[in-house]
């Protein structure tokens, strides 16, 4: 798995993937890339989302900066907290 490396969880008994992020993600938890380039694996540019459904609230958010349309709702205003997402990001991730 690209980004990725195995080690083992004495909590859980067992081997867990362990993104760049320096822990293991959370069962649930889903990581976008900031700048949309999932080959960065830098930390800064990676974000610990808590589900599937986060990550997509945080992709609608800026494909509609993207295309410099203003977002119908903020991250903080859905309990995301503060995401700091580019302006000009490319909308993937």
């Amino acid at each position: 798995m690209n980004g990725y490396r195995r080690v083992w969880d004495n909590t859980l008994k067992q081997q867990v993937y362990v993104h760049c992020l320096g822990r293991a993600l959370v069962p649930g938890e889903v990581l976008h890339h900031l700048n949309g380039d999932q080959h960065d694996l830098r930390p800064e540019n990676l974000l610990a989302l808590s589900s599937q459904a986060a990550h997509k609230v945080v992709e609608q958010i800026e494909r509609r900066r993207f295309r410099g349309m203003a977002p119908l709702f903020e991250p903080d205003e859905l309990g995301l907290g503060s995401v700091d997402l580019a302006p000009d990001s490319s909308g993937r991730s």
